[in-house]
């Protein structure tokens, strides 16, 4: 949310173990950094390559916390984020390190994907759906079996829908839809024995064994 006001988004890092950041669009398009990030605290070390949409945040120091900001290339308002290094107050002897994010703006950017996908059906604020795109889906959900000629594609069925996770373009109608930098993509639809997709500009089929 880019708003006044709105929460800022947390990176969890550590030292010795550094944060790398893709920034993406609502369409999962790169949206490449327009300027150098500028860090709050100079305990938070940064690092971006010119031209690219990355960025990598290196912890000096410990237990401390601050924030980023960060220009991309075309957005007329900068992006804060939130950035610590472990809770001195914590009595968890584990630290969660986001190792590598998608940071995701609820804009379309300067390389956004030529889409026929309504805003709507982008889940932009949806937990469930980022959670089956990071391949960590809720407990509840099963994992169904699948045959057909779709590579790197898994299907889980969660309640009477589907969660496809796959890096081919589906062309069956869906609800809901979200994509990761590197391609990956989720579709939300309801539970079905068969779906298309479209494979190096063939249309193949996925079988799905429902339960």
């Amino acid at each position: 949310d880019l708003s006044p006001g709105a929460s800022l988004p947390l990176v969890r890092t550590a030292m010795n173990y550094p944060s790398s950041l893709t920034f993406i669009d609502s369409t999962g398009a790169p949206w490449k950094l327009g300027a150098a990030p500028i860090s709050g605290n100079p305990a938070f070390q940064l690092y971006w390559v010119p031209d690219s949409p990355v960025m990598v945040v290196y912890a000096k120091q410990p237990f401390v916390s601050g924030n980023i900001t960060v220009y991309l290339s075309g957005l007329s308002v900068p992006i804060v984020l939130n950035v610590t290094s472990g809770e001195p107050d914590t009595s968890a002897k584990t630290w969660t390190v986001d190792s590598r994010l998608d940071m995701r703006v609820p804009r379309r950017g300067p390389a956004a994907k030529a889409t026929a996908i309504p805003e709507s059906r982008i889940g932009l604020h949806d937990s469930t759906l980022q959670s089956f795109l990071d391949g960590v889906p809720p407990k509840e959900a099963r994992r169904l079996n699948v045959t057909g000629g779709v590579p790197d594609t898994t299907v889980w069925q969660l309640g009477d829908d589907l969660y496809i996770r796959s890096r081919a373009d589906i062309r069956d109608e869906f609800e809901a839809t979200l994509s990761s930098a590197d391609g990956t993509h989720l579709w939300k639809l309801p539970a079905t024995p068969y779906v298309t997709f479209s494979v190096m500009g063939k249309t193949t089929a996925l079988n799905i064994a429902l339960e």
